[in-house]
């Protein structure tokens, strides 16, 4: 756990030096970590109400939030088998900033859709900075290239299910990454979170509810020069109830030219990408049959021209 408060109380100080140097460590690591002291507890309660009611009204009322350009909602379908299909055992809603997709009439949904938002981009820039700085560019680094952000919300509900004759839980959402630029996760401290870090098992994420856990997408790994790892992660099913969880997918201005950071090329660490537009990564990382912003993980080794899984619609986290 990240207490990252020092970041807006006094950013020059030793705790926040003490902070930046915990969340760079991580991001070295994995590209995962959870952070308290985000100062988002009001505006996570309201919207996590909001959800809830959502998911419980009848199937027909959540379908009338209909799927357009990748927005809106996608339904549970409890009858299919094959549960390498992230939609079998999870439904979720995709939200974005800019009225892309109506906000479902939920009492108190869209205010608190809307708080969050821009309580969770503010947050979002002041990990960002920090971390610009670690990598030893400028704290604006990363802000500078949010002047139209491309944000989606997304709201995921995993009912409970039973382990199988071997003990084992179902995975409704396949492991992955994330490929934009950075993803925070709100919990309901409902366990599932696993994350596959090099050379490891799949290990649980501990996150209490009320915490976010924040990880890197490819877009950072890369803007990076593999300095940071996006690190493929899944979601095991609940056993103990049901699970929502909130995921928000932050990505910067279409034209932002991506190239690897200055500092982060070194003798032994040269140069491993192309410069690339922000658009344009995300853009060859979508098809027909994936979802904005993950990637199927293809085992120990991603393969870079890899085809998602059949029928994957991208549910993250």
């Amino acid at each position: 756990m990240i207490d990252i408060s020092p970041l807006q109380a006094d950013p020059s100080g030793n705790e926040a030096a003490d902070c930046i140097a915990a969340m760079h460590a991580a991001c070295i690591e994995t590209g995962f970590f959870v952070v308290l002291g985000h100062g988002l507890d009001d505006e996570i309660i309201s919207l996590f109400a909001g959800v809830r009611r959502f998911f419980e009204l009848p199937q027909a009322a959540k379908e009338r939030t209909p799927r357009i350009n990748r927005y809106g909602y996608i339904p549970h379908r409890p009858s299919a088998i094959d549960i390498s299909r992230a939609s079998d055992n999870v439904e979720y809603l995709d939200i974005g900033l800019h009225a892309e997709v109506d906000v479902p009439a939920v009492a108190g949904l869209e205010p608190a859709v809307r708080r969050y938002q821009q309580a969770a981009i503010s947050v979002a820039m002041t990990v960002l900075g920090a971390l610009a700085a670690a990598l030893g560019a400028q704290p604006e680094f990363f802000a500078k290239t949010m002047v139209n952000p491309q944000c989606r919300l997304r709201f995921l509900h995993y009912p409970a299910v039973q382990p199988d004759s071997h003990g084992l839980l179902p995975v409704p959402n396949p492991p992955h990454t994330d490929y934009g630029l950075i993803t925070l996760l709100a919990t309901d401290g409902i366990p599932g979170l696993e994350v596959k870090p090099v050379d490891s098992e799949w290990i649980p994420v501990e996150a209490p509810e009320g915490s976010l856990v924040i990880n890197l997408g490819d877009m950072l790994a890369r803007w990076s020069n593999d300095r940071y790892r996006s690190t493929p992660h899944r979601v095991v099913g609940p056993a103990a109830g049901d699970r929502v969880s909130i995921p928000f997918f932050i990505n910067p201005d279409p034209g932002t030219v991506v190239d690897c950071i200055p500092s982060c090329i070194t003798e032994g660490r040269p140069q491993r990408y192309d410069q690339i537009t922000a658009g344009t990564f995300l853009t060859q990382r979508i098809d027909g049959s994936t979802e904005p912003y993950v990637d199927p993980y293809e085992g120990p080794a991603r393969q870079a021209n890899a085809s998602p899984a059949p029928g994957y619609d991208g549910a993250t986290s």
